[in-house]
């Protein structure tokens, strides 16, 4: 899949730096936090709880930074807004209702990144099933809920989608396990107080997982 560059199996792990827009308590922090996001080499900015009236600001001041601003959807009026504002994807927490929503969010031939926590084997393969008929291009699935053995994690990779993560621990061992054993999108969640100095670490420590993998020519300066 696309998003704003190759993100899959044989690429570097697309990093998402995450924070929740009404703890940034302004939109000039949210512009600090996209600019400490794309000098610290992540791929993207997802800002949860995004007030649209940030929105026209935030989206043209992330693309010239080279980085991608994400949210979530809740309904098909915010598909339609953010697909104006030139969203690259739509992030849906998939509660396995809301197949309306996902059809929706597909149809606009953009790529779905589906946030899983506890879905069952059947409920994910119809979910995936659907996105692709409707039109998505490309479709991730990000596990949120982590057991220590990370084996709910394998078992999404048998949907031959990108893989990826939402990490909120402390240090970086869950997203190095995770790397290790095929994710490509790694999300962490990110106090506000710290954002800029965990950012490094993150994406250091992302760099790390991937060359101990034998990719040792896609190191970024961190």
């Amino acid at each position: 899949m696309e998003l704003g560059r190759p993100v899959g199996e044989f690429h570097r792990p697309f990093v998402i730096a995450a924070v929740d827009a009404t703890r940034l308590g302004s939109i000039e922090h949210a512009v600090a936090a996209i600019d400490a996001a794309a000098a610290h080499h992540c791929d993207a900015v997802k800002l949860t709880s995004l007030p649209w009236t940030w929105c026209a600001r935030l989206y043209n001041h992330a693309d010239p930074r080279g980085i991608k601003l994400l949210t979530t959807v809740s309904d098909e009026r915010s598909i339609e807004r953010l697909d104006w504002y030139g969203t690259p994807a739509f992030e849906i927490f998939f509660d396995w209702a809301d197949l309306d929503l996902v059809a929706a969010a597909a149809r606009t031939g953009k790529p779905l990144v589906l946030s899983v926590a506890n879905a069952t084997e059947p409920e994910i393969s119809e979910v995936v099933a659907l996105a692709r008929r409707e039109g998505a291009a490309g479709v991730a699935l990000v596990q949120r809920v982590m057991d220590a053995g990370l084996s709910s994690f394998d078992a999404l990779r048998r949907h031959n989608t990108v893989v990826g993560i939402s990490d909120h621990s402390g240090g970086s061992a869950v997203v190095r396990s995770a790397i290790s054993r095929g994710a490509r999108i790694v999300e962490k969640r990110l106090n506000p107080r710290m954002f800029s100095t965990d950012l490094a670490a993150v994406v250091r420590d992302c760099d790390l997982a991937w060359a101990l993998l034998g990719n040792v020519d896609e190191w970024t300066t961190n």
